[in-house]
């Protein structure tokens, strides 16, 4: 049999991405449930997990929230996640390439109020990740309002 020819080796196919990343929000109490469920779905994959924060110019946070986030990323770490911060001023963007050189199936986010100054310009970080997310299944943990 001749050996394959570098036509049909380039014609095998990508290997699936199975890493996952849960996205870390200094704004947000739900990331403990943010964690567990990117965790059991990296386990369900076998793949990389990744806790990711990504600073911009916008990101601002006081004493309270940074211990929070720190709380957050010593249980991702307990995990077994790969804690990773990025940054940029695009942090859309910058997720993406994340995404896309990690082999990164799937994404976690919790969904927050955006900020006032974004909300006037209808866009918040939320929105602007699924319209930008080809290629990426985006789980969104949500939180359910008191009636």
């Amino acid at each position: 049999m001749a050996p394959p020819s570098i036509r049909s080796i380039a014609s095998v196919p990508e290997l699936p991405k199975t890493a996952v990343v849960a996205c870390l929000n200094a704004d947000s109490s739900g990331n403990s449930e943010l964690l567990r469920k990117a965790r059991r779905a990296a386990q369900e994959s076998d793949g990389e997990f990744y806790a990711v924060l990504v600073d911009s110019p916008h990101t601002r946070f006081g004493r309270v929230e940074a211990g929070t986030l720190l709380d957050d990323v010593i249980r991702a770490s307990y995990f077994g996640a790969k804690i990773v911060r990025l940054k940029s001023s695009d942090v859309v963007g910058e997720l993406i390439q994340f995404g896309r050189q990690s082999r990164v199936g799937r994404i976690f986010i919790t969904r927050t109020q955006p900020r006032p100054f974004l909300r006037a310009f209808g866009r918040s970080i939320y929105s602007e990740l699924l319209s930008r997310s080809e290629g990426f299944r985006i789980d969104v943990i949500g939180f359910e309002r008191a009636n």
